[in-house]
């Protein structure tokens, strides 16, 4: 059976320095935020196959953050 799963990234910054809104970087909160949903995911089982991954900074760390809890998956 397959299964989508949709995440959004974890709280961020208000702004980053250089005024980019795909700059913006994730606050503590969102680290912390990120870490749970990962460890979360991982003891439900739900492992992704596949991560399709925006280039926006906090979408990054968002994700660099969850997928410690499932090892290597693949990004795009």
């Amino acid at each position: 059976m397959h299964r989508l799963i949709l995440m959004r990234h974890a709280q961020a910054e208000s702004a980053a320095p250089s005024g980019l809104d795909r700059d913006r970087r994730l606050a503590a909160r969102g680290r912390d935020e990120a870490l749970l949903i990962g460890r979360t995911l991982a003891a439900k089982g739900l492992r992704p196959d596949l991560a399709l991954v925006s280039t926006a900074t906090r979408t990054r760390e968002t994700w660099e953050l969850v997928q410690e809890a499932f090892g290597d998956v693949e990004v795009r």
